[in-house]
Formats: structure tokens, C-alpha cells, sequence
């Protein structure tokens, strides 16, 4: 890969990130003048992004498909280009807040996968995509929790109301439901990326990996599409109540118990069997 080419990907990268973040903000915030920087942020990005693209295939002289970063990379900006393209003709909202995410975790594996720390005693740091993913949807659950206490509470306080007395312990209505809304989006937002940086692996990491039949992996998808329906019947469709409460806290409840009563089914698969299985217990254990 031609230098250019390198600091063109951690450019485009770094827009992908801002974009994404900025695009969060404004539909968990609703901060309309974000959605904007969001656009152009991406726009920039996916810029950069092609310039390098194209400058990598006159100074190397190879193919489009000589390797993954290279097709992977097309890939994206052909993404992000049909997603623009649809919103400015079609007035479509929401694309873009879709494909930033997208974008941004499509570059970062073909970019991170390949790192390798082997002198490492932990398989977080020996891999690093595999570290990454612990943290992010550690940091989902953490905002998932936050959402769930909030729902408590709101739920707790509508009872109180009810009977005629206000719960001064408790916060209102109002600013239960807010910070439910809020806590749910970025915890949703990070459980998102580090559940999809989890499936890479589950595919496609090296030595010894997780097989594609691992109940752990699966199991979060039933609280993924549960918080996926509270945040589109909440953000978008615009509801309230307490029944999209309840299903935060179904959804909490079944990420907590993939998190403490499901264990990863580790199997090795590797050809070269340079992964120890003492490593394999940091994950075990973190995630």
C-alpha cells in the first residue's frame, strides 16, 4: 500500500468517526445543526476517502481487487455514495445516520484485524479488534443498565401518580422518559459496534475462534432487536408511555443474562494453532 493511501484510510477513518458521533447526537439530542456536520463530515470523509482510492491505483499500478482493503474500501464509498445520493433526491432521512456507523466499522476491520501484539499474555492486547470489541459492548450494557434504571424509575413514579402522591425521591415523568431515551441510544449505539465487531470475529479470527454455532453471540441478538424497536417506536414514530418501558427493561434483562449466564463455546479451528488456550480464558472472563 502506497503511503498516500495509508493516511488517506486513517483521514477518511477519523471523518467516518466524527460523522457517526455527530449523527448520534443529533437524533439522541436532537441537536438539528449536528445532522448537518454530520453530512458534511461524511461527505468529506467519503472525498478523501476516493481521492486515496484513486491515487493508490496510479502510483501502484494494481488492481481494484488486488487485496481486501482495497475492495472493501470501494465498497464503502459506493455505500456512501448511494446513501447520500438518496437523500438529497428523495428527501429520505435517517441514511445516513445508518451508513456513517457502517462505514466507519467497514474500514476499521480491514485497518485492525491484521495487528498482531504475539508477546502479549492476554488475547485482548494479542488481538487487538478482539479488545476493542470487549470494550464497546461493555461500555452498550453500561448504557443499556442506565436505561433500565431510568425506565424503573419512570414506571415507579407513574405508580406513585397514580395513587396520588408524588415520589419526591424519583425524578418526573418527563425526565425519566428523556434519560431512558438517551441512556437506551448510546448504549445502543456501542452494544451495535461491539456486536458487530463480534461476529467478524466469530468468522473470521485467526488460530483459535469461536465457532459459528456459539449460543453467546446469537443469544444477543434478541435484546438488540428488542432496544432496535424501543428506539424506532420512541425516536422516530415518537411514542410514549410506559409500555416502551417495559420493553427496556425486557431488553436489559435479556443482555444481562446473555452477559453473566451464557458462556462462549471456544473451539480450535486453527491450522497453525499459535493460539494458547490459557489466552482464551481473559475472554471468558471479560466478556
Amino acid at each position: 500500500m502506497t503511503t498516500a493511501c495509508a493516511i488517506t484510510l486513517g483521514i477518511s477513518l477519523a471523518f467516518y468517526l466524527a460523522a457517526t458521533l455527530l449523527f448520534q447526537g443529533s437524533f439522541l439530542l436532537r441537536k438539528v445543526g449536528w445532522e448537518y456536520s454530520g453530512r458534511r463530515s461524511l461527505l468529506v470523509g467519503v472525498s478523501v476517502h476516493s481521492l486515496g482510492m484513486m491515487l493508490h491505483a496510479l502510483l501502484s499500478g494494481q488492481s481494484p481487487f488486488s487485496n481486501m482493503l482495497i475492495v472493501i474500501s470501494w465498497l464503502i464509498i459506493a455505500l456512501l455514495g448511494a446513501a447520500l445520493l438518496a437523500e438529497y433526491y428523495t428527501q429520505v432521512r435517517y441514511l445516513s445516520l445508518l451508513a456513517a456507523p457502517l462505514a466507519f466499522l467497514g474500514l476499521l476491520y480491514p485497518i485492525l484485524m491484521p495487528v498482531r501484539f504475539a508477546g502479549s499474555e492476554s488475547v485482548l492486547v494479542q488481538y487487538p479488534w478482539l479488545g476493542v470489541h470487549v470494550v464497546l459492548t461493555l461500555l452498550g450494557h453500561v448504557g443499556l443498565a442506565l436505561a433500565f434504571c431510568t425506565a424503573a424509575a419512570y414506571l415507579m413514579q407513574q405508580r406513585s401518580l397514580k395513587q396520588g402522591r408524588l415520589n419526591r425521591y424519583l425524578p418526573a415523568l418527563d425526565s425519566a422518559a428523556a434519560a431512558t431515551f438517551r441512556f437506551a441510544g448510546v448504549g445502543f449505539s456501542f452494544f451495535t459496534l461491539g456486536l458487530g465487531m463480534g461476529l467478524i470475529w466469530l468468522f473470521g479470527a485467526p488460530g483459535e475462534y469461536l465457532q459459528g454455532r456459539d449460543t453467546k453471540i446469537w443469544m444477543a441478538v434478541p435484546s438488540w432487536l428488542t432496544f432496535a424497536f424501543y428506539l424506532y417506536r420512541r425516536g422516530i414514530n415518537r411514542q410514549h408511555g410506559s409500555l416502551l418501558k417495559w420493553v427496556v427493561i425486557a431488553g436489559f434483562l435479556l443482555a444481562l443474562a446473555n452477559l453473566v449466564g451464557v458462556r462462549h463455546d471456544f473451539s480450535d479451528s486453527s491450522e497453525e494453532g499459535d493460539a494458547p488456550v490459557s489466552c482464551l480464558e481473559d475472554i471468558k472472563e471479560s466478556v
